[in-house]
């Protein structure tokens, strides 16, 4: 199970990210259910933690511009369980999207420092 907080509104829970002879670190990324993908960093933070370059997408942002993503490939763990996951380059905040939470029941208690959990569906019994 995965645990956070509600802060100001916002879904946040930590990610950890595994990086090559480095210890393990973890980030704060807020919850947005409109994002049907992995994870954001800021360009910043990728180049920081030097994470490979996969790819290069177009999107259309939430202000409907179009642009060029580029799509970068981090090692986190997720639920004590290692992945590689495919990261966009943009923004100013990190954020998790519906991807990385498939198979997963998401509960949030809105109010000042509610618990997010986020917990593994069982596989249902046929």
């Amino acid at each position: 199970m995965i645990h956070g907080r509600l802060s100001e509104g916002k879904a946040i829970v930590p990610v950890i990210f595994r990086l090559p002879q480095q210890p393990d670190f973890s980030v704060d990324f807020v919850i947005d259910t409109g994002f049907n993908d992995y994870l954001t960093l800021p360009i910043q933070a990728v180049s920081a933690m030097n994470l490979p370059l996969y790819s290069s997408i177009p999107a259309r942002l939430a202000d409907g511009s179009e642009t060029l993503l580029s799509v970068h490939l981090g090692t986190i763990v997720w639920d004590n369980v290692e992945k590689i996951v495919p990261i966009l380059a943009s923004g100013y905040k990190p954020l998790l999207g519906t991807a990385i939470m498939e198979g997963y029941h998401l509960e949030i208690d809105f109010e000042d420092n509610g618990l997010v959990s986020l917990e593994k569906i069982p596989p249902s019994i046929s």
